[in-house]
């Protein structure tokens, strides 16, 4: 018998594996012999990643899921090619000004003119943010079984990478060289599906044409994702580039393991069918996030209710003043999985989704930095929780007035409200 997977589970699989490395990844570094400032330095140079990455890699990578499915086969094979120049460029650029700006520029994103390994994470950095096309490549391609491939060849050989030189007793630095070389691996597989699969010719009335589809969706990911970048900052700055309490609260402010890998999966690969057929696609977004209603708010309840022994026993010890953070960032689950982002995204609204952005940057910003005064690492995320759900009410009615899209037609309010009440019972009491 054959076995077959679709691209909505390869690409859930492929999220939930990427997730899984590096909750994998963190687990085994707070069981090892590194100390809590060594982890903080290693989630500081990830958390620089993010900051680099998320806004351009994200909004360009939805042009691209929007735009690819309009095109003739022709015009497909120019544009896989031409999204890979893009990336390429954009990567080499991030390189060249922080190889010539680096004091400069690590003073404004964190506060610290210097980071240990920053060097060797710089190459990584080059070679790995392209990657971030090659299992949206094959999402478009209808190549499930690779993207599912990928992910096992990630899940294994990234965690290797940074765990085998810590457990063998060397110094840290091999870690980052290990990761330079898993990235390299993983840039080759997609060159061989640039090379298959693009027209090898530049195309600078697409690429712009592309850039401005992308523009508000990056600003859009820049302003959303900006949250948990602006709430690490406000952590580090608050208490003074304290490597260990950063650690602390990266370790905590974690959404309910593997949400975002399946419902950030979800949304890539519901963005074509969208594209194609609106009424026919509200069904099945329907159907498929209430089976996520079912797998995810009941680990959400019983993870609220037992965090307070898990996270130690799960890390270490030392890790047991994350566990307040951790349960408020849980019930942002409540609104993560109503899924009206990707339809307005499909409907290419991107202004409106764009302004909703802002008010919510505005209302996280200003109720972080006001709680985090007598509530600590907790008034941040009660401020991330508090804009998250205002994000979300503005999009489900900008939705319905706009295109006359009711959040019941793509959602199970009476699912949604039962497991929205237990979660929030279950955190009561804990």
């Amino acid at each position: 018998m054959i076995f077959k997977i679709s691209n909505t589970q390869s690409l859930q699989l492929f999220y939930l594996l990427r997730q899984g490395a590096m909750i994998f990844t963190s687990i085994l570094l707070a069981k090892s012999r590194l100390t809590l400032g060594e982890i903080g330095t290693y989630e500081l140079l990830l958390f620089i990643s993010y900051t680099l990455s998320f806004w351009w890699i994200s909004g360009l990578v939805q042009g691209l899921l929007t735009t690819y499915p309009r095109l003739s086969d022709i015009e497909q094979r120019q544009f896989t090619f031409n999204a890979y120049a893009v990336f390429v460029g954009i990567s080499v650029g991030i390189f060249l000004l922080f190889t010539i700006f680096k004091t400069s520029l690590l003073t404004l994103l964190i506060g610290q003119s210097e980071v240990s390994y920053f060097y060797i994470f710089l190459i990584f950095i080059l070679l790995n943010f392209p990657t971030y096309l090659l299992e949206n490549l094959l999402l478009l391609q209808e190549k499930p079984k690779e993207i599912a491939r990928y992910g096992i060849v990630f899940f294994l050989s990234q965690p290797l990478a940074v765990l085998l030189p810590v457990y063998l007793g060397l110094d840290f630095e091999w870690s980052i060289i290990g990761l330079v070389i898993v990235a390299s691996l993983k840039h080759l597989w997609l060159l061989i599906n640039i090379w298959q699969n693009g027209l090898w010719q530049l195309q600078w009335k697409m690429i712009q044409k592309w850039m401005w589809l992308s523009i508000p969706l990056i600003i859009y990911a820049l302003l959303g994702g900006f949250n948990v970048a602006f709430d690490n900052w406000l952590v580090n700055y608050h208490y003074q580039n304290d490597a260990a309490q950063f650690a602390i609260f990266r370790y905590g402010a974690q959404e309910l393991p593997f949400t975002l890998a399946l419902t950030n999966a979800l949304s890539a690969a519901l963005l074509p069918e969208i594209v194609k057929d609106l009424p026919k696609a509200l069904p099945s977004i329907k159907a498929k996030s209430l089976q996520l209603f079912h797998l995810l708010f009941p680990l959400s309840i019983m993870l609220v209710l037992t965090s307070k022994w898990l996270f130690p026993l799960v890390f270490n010890p030392a890790f047991s003043a994350s566990v307040d953070v951790f349960n408020i960032f849980l019930l942002i689950l409540i609104s993560r999985l109503i899924m009206s982002r990707p339809i307005l995204m499909a409907l290419q609204a991107n202004r409106g989704v764009l302004i909703i952005s802002v008010f919510e940057l505005i209302i996280n910003g200003v109720l972080s930095f006001i709680l985090l005064q007598y509530w600590g690492m907790v008034g941040v995320a009660v401020g991330t929780l508090v804009a998250y759900t205002f994000e979300k009410i503005l999009l489900c009615t900008y939705l319905y007035v706009r295109f006359g899209v009711p959040v019941q037609a793509y959602t199970s309010v009476k699912w949604l409200s039962i497991y929205g009440v237990a979660l929030l019972v279950a955190y009561y009491f804990s």
